[in-house]
C-alpha cells in the first residue's frame, strides 16, 4: 500500500478510508459481513484503476500494471480458501461470487493482456460495437476480453457517449491496440442513439455487440463465425452466458437455440443477451433493420423485429460473462409516462406484444388457421400463439419457452383478494410491472417479497419490501402475487406450509 503513496495515488480522503478498511480486514474477514467484504473489494479494484491512471504519467503501462498487480494480489490471495476453510460460505453461490471477484478483477492477471498475434486486415471481419458512459471501473476487463479474443480478425468501435467524464483516451492508449476506434458523439441522446452511430460507421461483414462492463470469454468471437460460416442460413446469432458480481441475484436464464423456439419465446420474454449477439451486417441493412431511437428498451425492441426479419440461432455454449451489479432495471422506467400520464414502457411492452402477434399471424398456414377455427387477426391472443407454437414444435409443454397463459389471473386476484394487502413475490421486471399496475388500480397498500435477494443479504430500494417469514400464517391478512415466468413448487410448497390454498390466497401471474 506504501507504494500508492509514494507515486501520489490514493491521496484523498476516501481512498485512505478504503485502504484503511482493507488493512483492517486483512485475514480478519470473518468479523465482518460477507457483503460489506465484497463490497470493500470492489471499492479497492476500483482505486486501484483510478491509481493505474495516475502511475501512467510516470512510467510504462507494464511497470505500473507491475506494481497495481502484486498489490492485488497481495490482498486478496488467501481470501478464498479463508472463507471456504472456515466454513464461511453459506452457499456454493457465495463461493463463486467471491472468486469472481478476486479472479475476474483487472489486477489479477500478472500482464495487462496475453494478445494473440492480430490482423492487419485493413477491412476486418468483425466490428465489435461498445458504447461508453461513465463505465470506466468495469471497462478495463471489457476491453481486455476483447483484444485477447482467439479470433484478431476485428475492428473496435467505441461510441463515447455525450459529456462523458471517462478518461476513455488515457483508458484505450494503456492498451496499445491500433484496431479500436474512438467516436464521439456530440448531441446528448439516448442509448439507441449510440448503437446505431457505431453501426453506421461499421467496416466489418458481421457486427458484435459488446457492453462496457461485461466480458466476452475467449472462444466467443470464433465460435460464433464459425458458426455463420457453416450455417449460411443463419443471419443472427447470441451465445449463453453467465452472470456474475459482488450483488449477483443468479438468474441465467438458458436461452433456445432453434429459430422457431426462439420466436416463441419472443412472444413474452428476451431470447438473447444483448451482449453476445452478433450478425450479418449485409442482411441487417438489405431488411432496414436499426435500433428503435424512441424507446426506452431498445434491444427488446430490436429483438421483436429481429426474430420475423432475420433467421435467428443461439449458441449452446456460454461466451459471455454478464455482470450484475444492483438492479439492472429500474422502478424508475416504470415511472416515465406520456402525456395521458401512461407509463411508457407498460405501452411500449403492450405495443411489442401485439406486434410479435401480428407478425405471428402472418405466418399462419392454413392448417394453422383450422386448428384456430379461421380466427381473425384482431382477435389473435397469446393462449392461441401457444396453440400455433405447439403445433409447430411438435409438443404440449412449452414451460421451458413461455409462460403459462395466466390472463384470467387478474380477475380472479380482483375476486378473491377482499381487502387483504397484496404481495408481490419477485422484484424482478414482471414484479416491478405488477407493483405499477396496483398503482394504477389503487392499492397504496401491498408488500415486497424477493427470495433470491432476501438470501444475497442485498437490499431493494422499496419502503414495502418485508421478509418472507413475516408471511407464515397470515393469509387472513395478505394475498400473494407469484411474478415468475414459470411454476416453482418450491415457492408454492413453502406458500402451503404458511397456510395459503391456490387462487383463494394466491395466484401466479405473469403480465
Amino acid at each position: 500500500m506504501n507504494q500508492l503513496w509514494q507515486y501520489g495515488c490514493a491521496l484523498s480522503i476516501d481512498d485512505r478510508q478504503i485502504l484503511t478498511q482493507i488493512d483492517e480486514m486483512n485475514n480478519q474477514w470473518d468479523a465482518h459481513t460477507f457483503f460489506d467484504v465484497l463490497k470493500a473489494y470492489r471499492d479497492f479494484d476500483f482505486l486501484l484503476k483510478r491509481s493505474f491512471l495516475n502511475l501512467l504519467r510516470q512510467m510504462p503501462p507494464e511497470k505500473a500494471y507491475a506494481i497495481l498487480h502484486e498489490i492485488w494480489f497481495s490482498a486478496t490471495k488467501d481470501m478464498h480458501s479463508f472463507f471456504d476453510n472456515s466454513n464461511l460460505f453459506k452457499s456454493y453461490n457465495d463461493s463463486v461470487r467471491l472468486k469472481d471477484l478476486i479472479e475476474l478483477s483487472f489486477f489479477h492477471a500478472k500482464q495487462i493482456t496475453n494478445r494473440p498475434d492480430s490482423s492487419s486486415a485493413t477491412t476486418p471481419v468483425i466490428t465489435v460495437v461498445m458504447p461508453v458512459y461513465r463505465s470506466q471501473q468495469y471497462l478495463w476487463e471489457a476491453l481486455r476480453s476483447i483484444y485477447e479474443q482467439n479470433y484478431q480478425d476485428f475492428e473496435l468501435i467505441l461510441v463515447n457517449q455525450y459529456q462523458n467524464d471517462d478518461p476513455l483516451d488515457k483508458i484505450v492508449s494503456a492498451f496499445g491496440d491500433k484496431r479500436t476506434i474512438v467516436v464521439q458523439n456530440t448531441v446528448r441522446s439516448c442509448l439507441a442513439t449510440s448503437l446505431n452511430i457505431g453501426v453506421k460507421q461499421a467496416k466489418g461483414e458481421f457486427i458484435a455487440r459488446m457492453d462496457s462492463d461485461d466480458i466476452a470469454l475467449p472462444e466467443r468471437f470464433l465460435k460464433q463465425i464459425e458458426f455463420f460460416r457453416t450455417h449460411p442460413e443463419i443471419d443472427f446469432c447470441g451465445t449463453q452466458y453467465r452472470a456474475f458480481g459482488t450483488t449477483n441475484s443468479w438468474s441465467n436464464p438458458t436461452y433456445p437455440l432453434q429459430h422457431e423456439e426462439i420466436q416463441c419465446r419472443s412472444l413474452k420474454l428476451i431470447s438473447f443477451l444483448h451482449p453476445s449477439v452478433m450478425w450479418r451486417k449485409e442482411k441487417f441493412i438489405e431488411k432496414k433493420l436499426k435500433y428503435n431511437e424512441e424507446v426506452l428498451a431498445e434491444d427488446t425492441d430490436l429483438f421483436a423485429h429481429v426474430v420475423y426479419s432475420l433467421k435467428t440461432a443461439n449458441l449452446p455454449e456460454t461466451l459471455v460473462l454478464y455482470r450484475r451489479e444492483g438492479q439492472n432495471l429500474s422502478y424508475e422506467n416504470l415511472k416515465k409516462k406520456d402525456a395521458n400520464n401512461q407509463s411508457l414502457i407498460v405501452l411500449e411492452s403492450n405495443r411489442l406484444e401485439k406486434e410479435i402477434l401480428q407478425a405471428l399471424y402472418k405466418t399462419l398456414t392454413l392448417d394453422e388457421l383450422n386448428i384456430l377455427q379461421d380466427k381473425e387477426r384482431d382477435s389473435f391472443t397469446y393462449g392461441d400463439a401457444l396453440q400455433v407454437f405447439k403445433y409447430r414444435l411438435g409438443r404440449e409443454d412449452l414451460s421451458d419457452l413461455l409462460p403459462r397463459d395466466t390472463s384470467r389471473s387478474e380477475k380472479i386476484f380482483s375476486t378473491n383478494v377482499n381487502n387483504r394487502i397484496p404481495v408481490i413475490w419477485g422484484y424482478g421486471w414482471n414484479g416491478q410491472m405488477l407493483e405499477y399496475s396496483l398503482h394504477e388500480q389503487g392499492y397504496s397498500h401491498y408488500r415486497i417479497v424477493d427470495q433470491r435477494m432476501q438470501e444475497l443479504g442485498a437490499t431493494i430500494d422499496s419502503s414495502y419490501v418485508m421478509r418472507i417469514e413475516e408471511l407464515d400464517g397470515k393469509s387472513s391478512e395478505y394475498y400473494i402475487i407469484i411474478s415468475m415466468d414459470k411454476h416453482f413448487s418450491e415457492v408454492t410448497d413453502k406458500l402451503g406450509r404458511y397456510g395459503y390454498t391456490p387462487q383463494r390466497d394466491y395466484i401466479e401471474f405473469f403480465i
